[in-house]
């Protein structure tokens, strides 16, 4: 409860040193502490706000732990995460990894969700290095052995959100290979249809937000190469094969997030195509109609239409695909 509460509060704390005194006071009454009891307290200090020490006090006790579990260290490298202490949360993997080698004991470090917590940390650090060590942890559990883990869909997902969020000017091009890979290894996991096809579109807006949010100071061959995989990727995403389809061919998915696509490829022409004023044109326009053709036109998307187009372009693009008759008085909006 203490741990709960630790989480949504301003005095957390205060509340993660209540449970450690708590168990203190098991202990004085000789009542050993269970690795559950143990994970409690930890995850009271990780939750509470304390930034690093709060972090350093949640590794002693993993210190004074006789037999830790996976949560126990994963517990402690999330508290680390909230720090912002990305390094420190690898140094407790690799030295997770050396005590497995040492004792011949690889079931230490066969849980995906020990290296997930490491890909989320990388996903949430300032380090300006942090996608590219989380791409190169990714590809290190791709590559496999007898003792790690195969990469599951959120290990793609945190490696896609790290790298939509940097500022690498070649990150759409690496990001589009973490999709690519991503897409495939879904072939062959049993995974039910609506999460599937939830985080396969969440994976193909991460590669759109990468595109539209390249720098602007990339240069012009990762701003070129950006602009196709933007193309490439909204077209790919379109005529996907999405699982769960019915007999119609039409799915269940999450008109939210497939909206963002659509808000997503029209900021990405603007930012990306100022050079080709025509080419944008005729992209965002085909992309509205296409988007108003599904019935998923929101006020975001109309915001971006009219502010990335020119006005006869929005009215006759009103009169031809929406039948409204369109006078004078529209250029008053």
């Amino acid at each position: 409860a203490l741990a709960n509460a630790s989480k949504n509060c301003s005095n957390g704390v205060h509340l993660a040193v209540d449970a450690e005194n708590l168990m203190t006071r098991m202990k004085k009454r000789g009542i050993e502490p269970s690795s559950y009891t143990f994970n409690s307290v930890m995850l009271a200090w990780g939750r509470s706000s304390g930034g690093l020490q709060s972090a350093q006090r949640a590794e002693a006790l993993l210190r004074s732990m006789a037999n830790p579990t996976i949560v126990s260290w994963t517990t402690v490298m999330n508290a680390y995460a909230l720090a912002d202490s990305a390094r420190k949360v690898e140094s407790l993997l690799n030295e997770l990894e050396q005590q497995a080698t040492e004792q011949n004991d690889h079931h230490l470090c066969n849980s995906i969700v020990l290296y997930n917590t490491v890909l989320h940390s990388l996903g949430r650090s300032s380090d300006d290095d942090a996608p590219t060590r989380s791409e190169a942890l990714l590809q290190r559990l791709e590559r496999g052995s007898s003792y790690h883990p195969k990469p599951d869909f959120i290990s793609y997902r945190l490696v896609l959100t790290a790298l939509e969020h940097c500022k690498h000017p070649d990150k759409a091009l690496r990001a589009r290979s973490v999709l690519d890979r991503f897409l495939q290894s879904m072939k062959k996991q049993n995974i039910l249809p609506p999460l599937l096809q939830d985080n396969i579109q969440e994976a193909f807006n991460s590669v759109l937000t990468a595109c539209a949010y390249t720098p602007s100071n990339a240069s012009v061959h990762f701003r070129h190469e950006a602009a196709r995989i933007l193309v490439e990727t909204f077209r790919d995403m379109n005529s996907y094969d999405w699982p769960g389809n019915g007999e119609d061919g039409n799915t269940k998915r999450n008109n939210g997030s497939i909206q963002e696509s659509y808000t997503l490829f029209i900021q990405g022409c603007s930012h990306l195509l100022g050079s080709s004023p025509c080419e944008r044109q005729v992209l965002i326009t085909s992309a509205f109609r296409e988007c108003c053709r599904k019935g998923l036109l929101n006020l975001v998307i109309w915001d971006k239409f009219c502010k990335f187009v020119p006005l006869e372009i929005i009215r006759s693009t009103l009169e031809d695909h929406l039948g409204y008759n369109v006078d004078h008085t529209f250029e008053t909006v």
